[in-house]
C-alpha cells in the first residue's frame, strides 16, 4: 500500500505493517522519516538492528522477537534473499530511487499488509510551506517578504528548515527575533555539484545562479569542475538535435532519442532545447574554450572571471561576448 510521505500517521504505520519500504531520492525526507520512526520504537524498547543488503543471507533468525530489522541499499535483488509475504516480523527497507518497474516497489504498493513511501525530492514550495508551518506552530509571525528572501539566497533543504526551527524554538522566548537573526539560524548544508550548476546555466535560471553565487564563499566554484560537465551537457544536447535531423517537434526530439533520456531529466532537457538551438550551443562551446585559456592565462583572478562568465551564459551575452587573453 503507498503511504504519502506528509501524511504518515506513525503510531498506525508502525503497528499496521510488518514491511514499510522507503525509497526515492530525498535524502533528508527519508532521515527524517526514519528518525521519526526510530523515535516510536525506543519509546517501545524494540532493539534497533541495521544491515545492507549484500549482508542479508538467510531471512531465518535474522532478528528476535523484540527486534526491528532495518536493511539499507536495497534493491530487487532482495527478493532472492527473503520471500516478503512469509515475514510475520517487522522489517523496513531504505532505497534508492526505484523504477515504476521494479519488481519489489510493485509487490509492496499492492500489498495490503505492507507500506510503500515515495520520497520525491522537495520543491521550493514544499519547503516554503515546511517553514511556515514550522513557525505557526511556534506561534512565530515572519513576513512572507522575509521567507522569500531567504528563499532567493539560499539553497535550503528540509533538513536546513528543521535545525533553524528547533533553533527558534529556544530562543523565542527569551530573545527578540528581527529578520537578521531569523535569517542567521537558517544556513545551507547542500551544496551545488557541477552537473547541477550546468544544468541551472542552461535553463538559464538566474535566481538558482544566484543561489550558487551567494553561497560560493561556503562551496568555492572552481572553473575546472564546472567546465567538464558543462561540455558534457552541452554535447548531449547537441547529439538529440543530431539524432534526428530535420526535426522540428523538440517533443519528437526527445522522445526519438536513444538511449532514452530519464524520466527525471526530460522537462530539464526541454527547457534546453527551447533556449539553445545547435548553433548557438557550438557558438557556447567555442566560448568555452576562450574562457579556459583566460582562466589559465589569469589564475588569481579566475573566479572573477570565471562568475562573471556564467552570468554570461544566463543572459546570453556569451554568444556576442568575446573571451580572449591579452
Amino acid at each position: 500500500m503507498i503511504v504519502k510521505s506528509f501524511s504518515i500517521n506513525y503510531e498506525e504505520l508502525i503497528n499496521k505493517y510488518n514491511i514499510i519500504l522507503i525509497y526515492g531520492e530525498n535524502f533528508y525526507l527519508k532521515n527524517e522519516i526514519l528518525e521519526k520512526i526510530y523515535s516510536i520504537l525506543r519509546g517501545k524498547n524494540f532493539k534497533i538492528s541495521q544491515i545492507q543488503q549484500e549482508d542479508l543471507l538467510n531471512q531465518n533468525n535474522l532478528f528476535d522477537e523484540n527486534e526491528i530489522l532495518i536493511v539499507r541499499e536495497i534493491n530487487d535483488r532482495i527478493l532472492k534473499y527473503m520471500t516478503l509475504k512469509k515475514i510475520d516480523k517487522r522489517i523496513i527497507l531504505v532505497a534508492e530511487n526505484l523504477p515504476k518497474k521494479s519488481v519489489l516497489r510493485n509487490t509492496i504498493e499492492k500489498e495490503k499488509a505492507m507500506s510503500c513511501i515515495p520520497c520525491y525530492d522537495d520543491d521550493e514550495k514544499t519547503l516554503q510551506n515546511i517553514m511556515r508551518n514550522g513557525l505557526s506552530n511556534l506561534k512565530i509571525k515572519v513576513s512572507n517578504e522575509t521567507i522569500n528572501r531567504m528563499f532567493t539566497i539560499n539553497k535550503l533543504n528540509r533538513s536546513d528548515i528543521n535545525s533553524g526551527l528547533d533553533k527558534l524554538k529556544l530562543i523565542a522566548e527569551s530573545d527578540t527575533l528581527n529578520d537578521e537573526i531569523f535569517s542567521s539560524l537558517f544556513n545551507t548544508t547542500s551544496s551545488f555539484d557541477a552537473f547541477e550548476v550546468a544544468n541551472i546555466l542552461l535553463t538559464s535560471n538566474k535566481r538558482e545562479l544566484n543561489k550558487v553565487l551567494s553561497n560560493s564563499y561556503q562551496f568555492a566554484i572552481n572553473f575546472n569542475e564546472i567546465i567538464g560537465p558543462l561540455k558534457y551537457k552541452i554535447n548531449k544536447l547537441r547529439s538529440i538535435y543530431q539524432f534526428t535531423e530535420n526535426e522540428k517537434s523538440i517533443i519528437k526530439l526527445i522522445e526519438n532519442y536513444k538511449p532514452p533520456i530519464f524520466w527525471k531529466e526530460k522537462n530539464i532537457v526541454q527547457i534546453q532545447l527551447k533556449i539553445w538551438s545547435e548553433k548557438e550551443l557550438d557558438i557556447l562551446l567555442e566560448k568555452i574554450n576562450q574562457i579556459e585559456i583566460l582562466c589559465k592565462t589569469h589564475y588569481d583572478i579566475a573566479e572573477t572571471i570565471f562568475n562573471k562568465f556564467l552570468i554570461d551564459i544566463i543572459s546570453k551575452r556569451v554568444l556576442i561576448n568575446t573571451y580572449f587573453s591579452h
